[in-house]
This record gives C-alpha cells, structure tokens and sequence, in this order.
C-alpha cells in the first residue's frame, strides 16, 4: 500500500472549517483513487484522528516573525540532510522527516496561505517541499491562492517550492497568471478549483447533515450567511450593517437566516472568531428571525450550507460549498486578499458580479445584489447546475493527474478550468462594483503591501535588537570571568615590567 503525507492547516487552536475541508477533501480523493495510507500534518495529531479517523502527526511550525523564517528553513536544510544538530530532539521537523522517507509521496493540499500576510504558513509548506526534495519524494501542490502580496525574499521561497513540484494547481485565474510570471509553465501549472469544492458531493447533503438534540437546525427553506470578523488591517466597520442587510433579506425571501460559523472552537458558542461577529450582527438584526449556530465539523458545516436557498458572506469557504451545489451566492470581499479569491472563485463558475468590494455595502450595493441574486434564483442554478458536469469533469481530471504521480504510472496530463459561460447583471448595483474594485484592490491592497513591509522591517529591528543584547551579554559574561582577570593582571604586570626595564626584552 502506498503512503502519501497531506499538508493542509488542520488542528488549529480555533477551528476553521474550510481549512480543515480542503485537508480532508484533498485526502478524500486520494483514497478514492489509490490504495494508500494518508497521513495528516496537522495541529493537534489527537483532534485530527479522532475527527477524521486518519493517521495524523505533528506539523511543521514556523516562527511567526519574518526575520527568523529564513534561518528557520535553513535549519531545516541542514535537518533534512541528516544534520542531527540543526534542531532540538524535540523538534517535529525529525518525525515529518522519517514519515517522508518512508512515503511515496507528499501533497500540499490547498488553501490561501502562499502570501507574505501569512509567511510563516507559506514557509512551513515550502519547508514541507524542502524535505521532500532533498529526499527525493514526488510533490504535488494543489488548489493555491498566490499571493497577492510578497515580499520579494518570500517569493523566492515560492518560487522554489512550485520549481520542485511535479503539478501545481492554482484555483484562481489571477493566482495562475502568478504562477506563470514566476516561470511556470502549462505542462505543471493547472487552473483548479478549491480542494473543497466538492467535499459534499451534491444530493448526499443528508449523508453529512448536523444533527443533535441541543441545536436547533432549520427544517424547512432558509439563508445561510456566514460573516467573519473585519478586516484587522483596514480598520472596516461593516458587521452593524450586515445585521440590517441580513434583517431585509428575511423580507425579502421570508425566510429565516442560519448564521453558520467557520472559526471558532467546535460545538461551542461565543467564543471568540466568528461567533463574535455573528454576535456583533445578531445585535443589529430587529426581525428576530436571525439565528446563530455552533462551529460544525467541516462535512456538517458544508452540508448545512448547501441545504439552503441562498448563501451570502464574506468568507471564502461558503461560497465555494454554495456554487459546486447549485446554491446563489452573494459574496462581500472585507479587503484586497478577499476580494481576489472571492471574485476568482465565482469567476470559476461565471457569476463573478455577485462578487462586491467592502464599499458596495455603504452605498446599498450588496444589498441590492441580494435582491436580485433573489428574484433571478431560479436562473442562477440553472446556470450552475448547467456547469457542473464540465466543472466537476475537470475536478476529476485534476485529482487522476495527482494520483498518477504518486502511483508512478505516467503522468496524466491535467487539462485545467477554461473559460465558462458568464450569467451577468447589467443593473447599476454591478457597474458600480466593477468601478470600485479598481480602487479597493489598489488602497486595501497597498495597505497589506505597507503592513507586510513594516513587520519585517520591524522583526529584523528586532532580531539585531536581541543580537546585540546577546553581544552586550557575553561581554559583560568575558569581562567577568576568572581568565579575563587573570589576562588583564597579566598584561598589567608585563606592562609594568616593560617600563621598568625601559622597554627592554
């Protein structure tokens, strides 16, 4: 049986439900096409197998201060060329390294962490691709958002990484346009979807449907709306108004809205990530027709999901659920990084206009792109569902390219996502995002540029802080030892004696 290690960024203190379901989906189809043994690089090894009944071990983790990732990668170098000094006993670089000697193969799992806005994740999957290269394992990158911000020493690293890959899915055209800049060419650079897409294959949604006696779960039609904190970086103040959307969204549809969180710890509720902002929005909802539900394990969330009639939010991960099931989305990007992977991953499936910038609910755009993703709903799932097969034909072809390199068959040629036919809307509230979006990219953007660039300036300031308080101690530690004193009373004495021989020897 073959063994395959899977990278994803599972077991995180917060769970979060779409990186745990690109993981697990990513795993999902590897059985489905190998007879291999999957093994998880994650977080908490005990949360993992115990959710996923999978072999799970200790992930890589990196220094979160930019200047210390470089010196960290190179320790794993040297690790990984047998170096037994480079790191501590301890360290969890020796056990990853053992399981990829005796893998068949590695497979980064997808996610949009290959930025410098999360550079020490960026470095634990191109440390991850440094052992498997120095050992010679195949490597498979799949499913990646690239960039859009880098620092130009975390670009080298990426280049690196995809350079070493035998196939690199990109799931966003902006993110394959990257890739090819960076010197990748057609013959390992594939446009994909997200890992995730299809973690609930549609019409098995009850297969995987939340169940419990403590929640109460929507039993007839209803919105899912999935709403994660403001952006940090921007300083957005948007979650009051999403209350007030969300309330003339239930008069709009009559229904009643699920408000489905994706980070938080599971099963719990107000506690941190997006139970707060769900808190924040229920604060400002008057219709008493809003409800809050648990952190879900990533199958029951994605089910619960794709159950509803219309999803509207500003994470990734429930518009990717939505669209492979048929389900309109109404996305709001919270910044630049959002908004391309957003619109790129409704502009995989050619619905790209109901992708707005953060500015569009200020001035009632989103509020009026709900309304007409609503009056037009019928349309938009003929649409999507008219897409599926071909969509779901290139998804399959992408995971059958994958599998042949790890089985050593011959490299299946993964033929990629092309252009679809696009459903658009003409109407004013789509203009005036299409105009924004210039601008929102270009300030938000440059924000996350002037943010990258200052924490590592400031961590390098950092770093020769801490060297020279270092020096500063050994010196001190030198002034004061035994052989110091010992040498100064010596050279004090042949000094003394030089004078009183009149510098004679």
């Amino acid at each position: 049986m073959l063994k395959i290690l899977v990278q994803g960024d599972l077991g995180q203190v917060a769970y979060h439900v779409g990186d745990e379901a690109m993981a697990i989906a990513a795993a999902d189809e590897l059985r489905a096409r190998l007879q291999a043994g999957i093994v998880l690089l994650t977080r908490d090894p005990g949360q993992t197998k115990e959710l996923y009944g999978t072999d799970a071990i200790d992930t890589l983790v990196f220094p979160w201060p930019p200047a210390e990732r470089s010196n960290h990668l190179d320790l794993v170098r040297r690790a990984a060329r047998g170096d037994r000094t480079a790191l501590p006993a301890q360290d969890s670089v020796w056990r990853v390294i053992d399981e990829v000697k005796s893998a068949d193969g590695v497979l980064i799992a997808g996610g949009g962490n290959m930025n410098s806005l999360y550079g020490w994740l960026l470095y634990e999957r191109a440390a991850l691709g440094l052992i498997a290269k120095e050992l010679g394992k195949p490597l498979v990158v799949s499913g990646q958002t690239f960039g859009p911000t880098l620092l130009p020493q975390d670009q080298q690293v990426l280049h690196e990484l995809l350079d070493y890959a035998a196939l690199v899915g990109a799931r966003e055209a902006s993110s394959y346009a990257l890739g090819f800049q960076m010197g990748l060419g057609s013959e390992k650079l594939t446009r994909v979807l997200d890992d995730a897409s299809f973690l609930v294959p549609p019409g098995s949604e009850d297969e995987h449907h939340p169940a419990g006696e403590e929640f109460e779960f929507p039993t007839g039609p209803f919105i899912a709306a999935t709403f994660g904190p403001e952006s940090w970086r921007d300083g957005t103040r948007s979650l009051a108004k999403l209350g007030e959307v969300l309330d003339r969204a239930v008069e709009l549809t009559g229904l009643p809205v699920y408000l489905i969180p994706h980070v938080g710890p599971l099963g719990e509720e107000g506690l941190g990530g997006d139970h707060e902002s769900h808190e924040t929005v229920l604060a400002h909802s008057q219709s008493g027709r809003v409800r809050v539900c648990p952190v879900l394990p990533a199958p029951a969330a994605a089910a619960l999901t794709v159950a509803a009639e219309l999803v509207l939010t500003n994470r990734y991960h429930p518009a990717v659920f939505g669209l492979a099931a048929g389900v309109p989305v109404v996305a709001l990007a919270n910044d630049s990084y959002s908004d391309v992977r957003l619109h790129g991953a409704m502009g995989n499936w050619g619905v790209q206009d109901w992708a707005l910038p953060l500015s569009s609910l200020a001035i009632g755009g989103f509020d009026l792109a709900i309304a007409e993703a609503w009056t037009r709903r019928v349309e938009i799932r003929e649409h999507l569902e008219s897409l599926r097969p071909q969509i779901r034909a290139v998804h399959e072809n992408w995971w059958d390219a994958v599998a042949s390199i790890f089985s050593a068959t011959g490299v299946e040629a993964a033929k990629g996502l092309g252009d679809v036919v696009t459903l658009e809307s003409d109407s004013e509230w789509a203009k005036q995002a299409k105009q924004q979006r210039v601008q929102f990219r270009a300030l938000s953007g440059g924000i996350a540029s002037l943010w990258t660039e200052w924490d590592d300036v400031r961590s390098q300031r950092d770093l020769l802080l801490h060297e020279r308080n270092e020096a500063l101690h050994e010196k001190e530690r030198i002034l004061g030892s035994r052989s110091f004193r010992a040498a100064s009373l010596l050279r004090r004495g042949a000094s003394v004696l030089r004078r009183v021989s009149g510098g004679r020897r």
